[in-house]
């Protein structure tokens, strides 16, 4: 199962797009989200996700005559709240979580980012890119074997540090220990399983979001390509 996360306000966006949610802004003249689910379909996966919440009705809309489910919020949740606010319609031991605002350039190798998720025994393996310019990110770093030591250290770090990708498989389990909503994956959930069985898997590409206005026209001119 594939829960992708695209109920947030996307306040920074608004002043470029304002009259649909962030995951419907257009590339080439086609959602964004068309584009993260057209690449999930291409690999295999069947049962998708949409966690929505802000102008959800839109998307709800734009998907009404495909086979995808939807974790719907009255109130905004958090990007955790919106991962368990779809406990209910979870049906695999393990599952992905995305960003519905960000790919991966070179796109990523599901299947060995899944056996080292499995191999490692995880709760929750977080897929990580190298560093951009921009210091607006939190860092995060690993032990040898991968695991993270450290999640969401602001600063300018100069030790070898990562960057999340917004991507993460989890193990079913990991509704029991998530808090009461509203919470934040990266800000609240993820630094609370420091110590346990919390993962970093490095990916070789980079991020691309449309989450600010200068990194939507950037995304714009990266598929125009």
């Amino acid at each position: 199962d594939v829960i992708i996360l695209a109920g947030g306000l996307g306040t920074r966006l608004q002043p470029v797009i304002s009259d649909r949610p962030k995951a419907l802004a257009e590339i080439e003249g086609r959602p964004f989200l068309d584009i993260l689910i057209e690449d999930l379909s291409s690999m295999g996966f069947q049962r998708i996700i949409l966690s929505v919440g802000h102008l959800k009705n839109q998307i709800k809309d734009h998907y009404a005559q495909k086979k995808i489910l939807f974790a719907e919020e009255e109130n905004p949740l958090g990007t955790g709240g919106g991962v368990k606010n779809a406990k209910s319609l979870v049906e695999s031991q393990d599952f992905l979580v995305m960003n519905g605002d960000s790919w991966i350039t070179g796109g990523v190798d599901l299947s060995v980012f899944y056996d080292f998720h499995i191999e490692k025994n995880a709760l929750v393996t977080v897929a990580l890119a190298h560093p951009r310019r921009e210091k607006d990110y939190g860092a995060v770093f690993l032990n040898k074997d991968g695991k993270i030591l450290k999640f969401n250290e602001k600063g300018r770090e100069k030790r070898v540090h990562f960057l999340s990708a917004g991507i993460y498989l989890m193990k079913k389990a990991v509704f029991e220990q998530m808090p009461q909503n509203p919470f934040s994956l990266e800000t609240d959930f993820f630094p609370s399983l420091i110590g346990s069985a919390l993962y970093g898997f490095v990916l070789d590409g980079e991020v691309i979001d449309i989450g600010t206005p200068e990194r939507y026209s950037f995304a714009q001119k990266f598929f125009r390509k």
